[in-house]
């Protein structure tokens, strides 16, 4: 009798035994599986560490190469400026303009201008060299019979200065005379001019001295 009560002592001490056990797998398992870590977050926050040291480290590399190479330009040179070692030294000048007489200073040389034309010289100018106009093939050709009376400016050298149309003739068939006229229509006036100008005189004589002077000749065309 001892001995059964002995056995299911025993039988209730195991059963026991095995109740507590289970109970602790399960207390263990309740909590393993509430604290276990969120591995997914833990690695997304992980990623998310990385790529900001990364883009840290980027831009710490862009500004350091940025640095460096700011670092490394070559400097711009310098224009090279001289420092004069002379001494400027300030002198002050006096004039006394009080003193002096108009005689003392040079009077401004002036421009004469041409000298004055003799109106009577003692010897007129003669003609050096003479160059003859060319008679129009129109005018020839018509018949027609023209005088033109030149007025020429001659220089001491003999040089023409100038030559203007003193009158313009064309002969009348009726009348017989030779009549003025502004214009003949045939280019009288600048072939006559363009010969005149080309003349060359030997100098107006005054009191032994070469002179301006006036002298004037008369250009015939046609028979």
């Amino acid at each position: 009798m001892r001995l059964i009560h002995s056995i299911d002592r025993r039988d209730q001490v195991y059963y026991f035994r095995i109740q507590i056990a289970v109970i602790t797998s399960l207390i263990v398992f309740i909590m393993l599986f509430r604290f276990w870590p969120d591995f997914e977050q833990s690695d997304q926050d992980l990623s998310e560490r990385f790529s900001n040291e990364e883009l840290i480290d980027q831009d710490f590399v862009i500004a350091r190469q940025e640095v460096t190479v700011q670092r490394d330009a070559p400097p711009v040179p310098r224009p090279d400026v001289t420092v004069p070692d002379d001494e400027v030294v300030d002198v002050e000048y006096d004039l006394d303009l009080n003193g002096m007489d108009d005689g003392d200073l040079a009077p401004f040389a002036e421009d004469p201008g041409p000298a004055e034309i003799v109106g009577q010289p003692d010897q007129p100018p003669s003609v050096r060299r003479i160059v003859e106009p060319v008679t129009p093939s129109a005018a020839r050709r018509d018949g027609l019979r023209v005088e033109v009376i030149v007025s020429y400016v001659v220089s001491e050298t003999g040089e023409v200065e100038e030559a203007e149309i003193e009158d313009l003739r064309v002969f009348n068939e009726e009348t017989g005379q030779f009549e003025s006229v502004s214009e003949t229509g045939y280019g009288f006036r600048e072939i006559t001019l363009r010969a005149a100008r080309q003349w060359r005189f030997n100098p107006a004589m005054y009191q032994g001295e070469p002179v301006r002077s006036t002298t004037s000749h008369r250009f015939t065309f046609g028979s």
